[in-house]
C-alpha cells in the first residue's frame, strides 16, 4: 500500500489579520484631532511667536489695514503687565486659568440684569482663557468656541509658563483700527515703543481693551478716562502685593513710610455703561444764556459800548379823567 492510500494531514493556513472596524478607526481619528494636533499646536506656539490670528483675518478681510508686531516680553512696558493685570485678570498669577470666584459673581450680576431688563452683561474671562481664544480660535461666539476656550486654556497653563502666557497675550490683542499687539499700538497711539510706555499710557491702553474699535486711549471719553483712573489707582496694589510676581519677578514696594499697605485684593468699582450718544440740536436762532447779577451789583441804564440809544417817539399827553359829579345835598325830612 503506498503512501497516497493514506494522505498526511493538510497544512494549516495563515490566520487572516483582523481589520480594525470602523469604530477602532474613528476612535483614532478623534484622539488625533483632540489630542495630538492641539497639544503640538501649543508647543510651537510655546516656542514661536504666532504669525497672525484669525481675527486679524477677519478684519483684513473687513478691509482694514493689519498693523501688528511681536516683541519679546522684555520689550514690553511693565506698566502695561500690571495695567492689564489690575484691569483683566487681578488673580492671574495664582489661578490655574479660571478664576471661580468672578465666575460666580458675574453669574449672578448677568442674573439680576436680566431681571432688571438691563442689558449690560459682565465678563469673567481670564488672561489664560483671552490668550487661548486669541491664538487658537475664531471670533464669532458659541457654545462650541468657549468649549473649545475651557480645553485649550487648560493645555497652555500646564504646558507654559505665566510669563509666556502674558507675552502672547501682549503680542495678540487687538487695540482697534486694525492694531494688534502692545508694540503696535504704543507705536501707533503714543508714538513710542512699548517699552517706553508711562504708567497712564499703559492705564489707557488696558482701559480699551474691553471694546477697543469703540474706545480711544488717545482721546478718551468721560468712562474711560474714569476707568483708565481706576485702573492706575490699582496697579500700585498689584505691585506692592506681588500680583505681577510671576510675570515681573519680586518688585519693590513703593509704599510710602508710615503709610499702611493695602491688603484688599484687585477689583476696579463698578462703572455705569458709557452714556448714549445725544443727536445734534437743531439748528435756528442762537440762545443767550444771561447769568443774575449778584446782590447789591449796580445796574447800569446806559447802552453798551458802540451801539445807538433807542429813539423813543413822544407819547401824546393823558387827559386828566374828570372828577365824578358831587352828589346833592341831602334835604331835610319836614
Amino acid at each position: 500500500m503506498s503512501n497516497e492510500d493514506f494522505p498526511g494531514p493538510e497544512p494549516t493556513p495563515p490566520p487572516e489579520r483582523r481589520r480594525p472596524n470602523w469604530f477602532v478607526r474613528l476612535a483614532a481619528l478623534g484622539l488625533v484631532v483632540t489630542v495630538v494636533i492641539p497639544v503640538l499646536w501649543v508647543l510651537v506656539y510655546g516656542i514661536i511667536e504666532a504669525p497672525g490670528t484669525l481675527l486679524m483675518a477677519q478684519r483684513a478681510a473687513q478691509g482694514e489695514e493689519i498693523r501688528h508686531r511681536t516683541v519679546p516680553l522684555s520689550r514690553i512696558s511693565p506698566h502695561l503687565v500690571r495695567a492689564v493685570i489690575a484691569a483683566e485678570d487681578a488673580k492671574f498669577c495664582s489661578h490655574q486659568g479660571f478664576d471661580v470666584e468672578a465666575i460666580n459673581k458675574a453669574v449672578k450680576y448677568n442674573e439680576r440684569a436680566k431681571n432688571r431688563g438691563s442689558k449690560k452683561r459682565r465678563g469673567a474671562s481670564t488672561i489664560s482663557q483671552q490668550t487661548a481664544k486669541n491664538l487658537f480660535l475664531w471670533p464669532q461666539r458659541s457654545w462650541v468656541r468657549k468649549g473649545l476656550e475651557v480645553y485649550f486654556t487648560g493645555l497652555i497653563e500646564i504646558v507654559w509658563p505665566k510669563r509666556r502666557i502674558m507675552e502672547a497675550y501682549l503680542n495678540a490683542a487687538e487695540w482697534g483700527d486694525g492694531i494688534f499687539g502692545a508694540e503696535a499700538a504704543a507705536r501707533a497711539r503714543f508714538g513710542k515703543s512699548a517699552s517706553e510706555l508711562t504708567p497712564r499710557e499703559a492705564a489707557r491702553l488696558a482701559a480699551v481693551l474691553p471694546s477697543p474699535n469703540k474706545w480711544n486711549p488717545v482721546s478718551p471719553g468721560r468712562y474711560v478716562q474714569r476707568r483708565a483712573g481706576a485702573i492706575q489707582a490699582n496697579m500700585n496694589i498689584v505691585r506692592n502685593e506681588g500680583l505681577a510676581a510671576c510675570v515681573l519677578g519680586k518688585e519693590r514696594v513703593t509704599t510710602r513710610p508710615g503709610r499702611r499697605r493695602p491688603t484688599a485684593p484687585v477689583e476696579l468699582p463698578p462703572l455705569p455703561a458709557p452714556p448714549p450718544e445725544l443727536a445734534p440740536p437743531e439748528e435756528g436762532a442762537p440762545v443767550e444764556i444771561v447769568a443774575p447779577l449778584p446782590e447789591g451789583a449796580p445796574i447800569s441804564t446806559e447802552p453798551p459800548a458802540g451801539e445807538e440809544t433807542p429813539v423813543i417817539e413822544d407819547l401824546p399827553a393823558e387827559t386828566p379823567a374828570e372828577p365824578p359829579p358831587e352828589a346833592p345835598p341831602a334835604t331835610p325830612s319836614p
